[in-house]
């Protein structure tokens, strides 16, 4: 099913005069929703190209951009680097071309890219530049989006509430990056065009130092404030705790092996080199002896080495096998602050910054011949990555990335002068610098962060699918859409194959805003994964539109469920049930829903059992969201935040943190009793020891703590009322 004509684009802005009318709610164009403007992956229509000649850049001048405000490193508000400022682009004219441009500038995948409208993304400061207005790209090949027409830099009749915003392609290839820290973030640089983007993360976390392992698209990081060794997925999801550090750690540098799957790092709090394995197992404290200031640190996987710089009394660069064994001091003389180090691997050579002297030098493996490759007493060389013939450095003195050759010539800066203070900086390229990596081509997708959900009108084994790709949700196209396809589907949320249905034309109803990710999909019906399935073309290549949004309707019996976790979303106002083995879920849906917190699972009568603190009442429902019932009707005044199910004694307990009682009832919420109504002050989670009837809560109030008691309140006691601060629900 292809395009058809059509004058304004589904899910577009209204266009009044010049001026569109501003919404409040997501808006984006696909580059495949509208055949007259923006199919860019199939160049399937022509534009007609305005006559407006096209501004010119002066020939010494880089128009760079970025994004910010994104959930991921996919999207966000596009900003435009001009005359060494940030600006923006107002979103008159904005379509899916110029998104194609922009994420093409990024490095991401030109295929399935969307146009956003708005402040989705946040509007910019109030006193923020408004770079360029009315953008049209031709066709979208622009390598460039200052070689689009545009009204001139700085012309513009607009606010920043008409920012304009891109979503990329989240299934991109992960490839030709630099990797940067910049002041506690993350950055994802391209290093051809070097446009780049923040990655997200939460604002808990400060990295100082970063390494990447290519095998699985992870970023190690060190977390000063935080004293953790921690990673995140490329696209900015999913952070993990690796390792806590003790209080006097001072975590310095970081380096990733991703062949022995093993990190390195170094700890000038507690004096150390330390290594532990990337599943954060096997830690170990390889180096704890005559180590004064150590610093950065670099891996040989091939001899199974690591090197490191120290900034101590006696400055130096010291090597030693992965077990500590055969150290030796390589440099030990002409040092004052050794910094960056970083290991050509087809030179055999080391190179390393000092930012005292303010030299970048290189030494063999063994520390002779030693060469010196660049000096500029202006300087303060920190960080240092190699790539080929170049060196890429961090200079504390300058706000942008360095590069030099290998041989001291061509020193200059790359991309916008706009960082505050560059800490660390890896560059990655597939099949270069790591000998004998397992992973010779970049990843695209990671099937451990593609997941299913249901949405729209359908019920809860029902709807339109939705796929997540690395924190975006796209839609699949329904052409070949049938019941094998819908069967994967149906067993990612974990409902049986059997007796799937597939369903087309958006029966269940679309949402213009996301893009769309699948077309063509052929499965088999056997695969455990939608991603296992073939298709004929990339991820985000389509010729479809929403109206072909494709949907399942799955086979319900309550006992024939795989595996599940149910969760209430009182941001969204919703019940879920996911399937524990692939994350996928689906609603469950009810008449009256407004703030959900606590659930909890019957599995005899396979009935969901929640609070809702909004409603002040208790409540089942089928896990097909039928046979709602209320439980019971607390006052207004109620807040019940806690409830745990004794199933075998057929029981209901739950907290009341408006009244301050811990009270317990019959399943069908009779035989209701307080069991402790004194020295509570705002009750919370609770949980059961049904064995030994026993019932533990916390409580939130002026002195936080976790109590016990016997089902009939008797043998209170307190278990631990020391630094908590808001202790959530316990297990037992």
């Amino acid at each position: 099913m292809g395009c058809r004509n059509t004058v304004l684009c589904s899910g577009g802005a209204e266009i009044v005069g010049r001026k569109r009318n501003l919404r409040e709610y997501r808006q984006t164009t696909g580059c495949n929703q509208c055949c007259n403007s923006d199919n860019c992956n199939n160049r399937l229509c022509n534009a007609t190209t305005p006559s407006t000649p096209l501004p010119t850049t002066s020939p010494n001048q880089v128009t760079y951009v970025r994004l910010v405000g994104g959930r991921n490193a996919y999207e966000g508000r596009v900003e435009v680097f001009h005359n060494n400022v940030w600006g923006t682009i107002c979103d008159d004219g904005w379509s899916g071309k110029e998104a194609y441009v922009i994420c093409n500038m990024l490095g991401y995948s030109s295929h399935g890219v969307g146009a956003t409208k708005g402040t989705l993304f946040g509007g910019a400061p109030p006193l923020a530049r408004i770079w360029m207005d009315e953008v049209n790209c031709t066709t979208g090949d622009e390598t460039n989006i200052d070689q689009c027409q545009y009204n001139g830099w700085g012309v513009h009749d607009c606010s920043h509430g008409e920012d304009a915003g891109v979503i990329c392609n989240p299934a991109s290839s992960e490839d030709n990056i630099i990797f940067l820290v910049d002041n506690g973030i993350l950055v994802r640089m391209d290093l051809n065009t070097h446009n780049f983007v923040p990655i997200p993360i939460s604002d808990i976390h400060r990295p100082v130092a970063m390494d990447y392992d290519p095998t699985e698209g992870r970023i190690y990081f060190l977390d000063y404030t935080l004293k953790q060794i921690d990673n995140v997925h490329y696209s900015g999801i999913d952070v993990r705790e690796l390792k806590q550090m003790d209080d006097n750690a001072d975590l310095e540098r970081i380096a990733v092996d991703p062949t022995n799957r093993i990190l390195f790092f170094t700890d000038r709090g507690n004096d150390i080199i330390g290594s532990i394995n990337l599943d954060g197992t096997g830690y170990k404290v390889v180096i704890n002896t005559n180590l004064d200031e150590p610093r950065d640190i670099v891996v040989d996987p091939r001899n199974r080495n690591i090197y490191w710089t120290d900034w101590g009394s006696s400055p130096k660069i010291e090597k030693s096998s992965y077990d500590g064994s055969n150290r030796q001091t390589i440099v030990g003389s002409a040092l004052k602050w050794p910094n960056g180090i970083a290991l050509d691997f087809d030179e055999n050579r080391l190179y390393f910054t000092d930012g005292g002297v303010n030299e970048i030098s290189s030494v063999q493996l063994d520390g002779s011949n030693r060469k010196l490759i660049h000096s500029d007493p202006n300087t303060q060389f920190f960080a240092l990555s190699i790539y080929k013939q170049y060196l890429y450095y961090t200079d504390w003195t300058t706000s942008t990335v360095m590069r030099v050759n290998k041989d001291g010539t061509g020193n200059t800066a790359i991309g916008p002068r706009s960082f505050r203070k560059l800490l660390d900086i890896r560059v990655h390229k597939y099949g270069y610098g790591l000998p004998g990596l397992t992973t010779s081509s970049p990843i695209v997708v990671d099937q451990g962060h593609i997941f299913v959900r249901l949405v729209g009108r359908g019920g809860h084994n029902e709807g339109t699918v939705q796929v997540y790709i690395n924190g975006e949700w796209g839609a699949i196209c329904d052409d070949s859409w049938d019941s094998k396809d819908a069967g994967v589907v149906c067993n990612m949320l974990g409902y049986p194959r059997a007796n799937s249905v597939a369903v087309a034309e958006s029966k269940y109803g679309t949402d213009q805003s996301v893009l769309i990710f699948l077309d063509d999909v052929n499965c088999t019906g056997s695969e455990d994964h939608i991603a296992s399935c073939t298709r004929p073309e990339n991820w985000g290549v389509h010729n479809c539109r929403h109206n072909e949004d494709a949907g399942v309707r799955c086979n319900f019996q309550a006992d024939q469920l795989k595996d599940f976790i149910l969760s209430a979303d009182s941001l969204s106002h919703e019940l879920y049930r996911m399937d524990v083995e692939t994350g996928s879920y689906s609603a469950i849906p009810q008449l009256q829903l407004r703030n959900p917190i606590a659930v909890d699972y019957d599995p005899i009568q396979h009935k969901m059992y929640y609070t809702d603190v909004g409603l002040h009442v208790i409540k089942s429902t089928n896990l097909d969201g039928t046979a709602e019932t209320f439980i019971k009707n607390l006052t207004i005044s109620s807040i019940p935040d806690g409830m745990n199910l004794d199933v075998t004694n057929r029981l209901i307990f739950y907290s009341d943190a408006g009244s301050d009682i811990i009270a317990k009832m019959s399943m069908d919420g009779s035989n209701e009793q307080t069991i402790v109504n004194s020295n509570l002050d705002q009750p919370r989670a609770i949980a059961l020891d049904e064995t030994n009837r026993i019932v533990y809560w916390t409580d939130w109030g002026s002195n936080p703590k976790i109590e016990r008691a016997n089902y009939d309140g008797t043998s209170r006691s307190v278990i631990a009322d020391s630094n908590l601060k808001f202790p959530k629900r316990p297990s037992v």
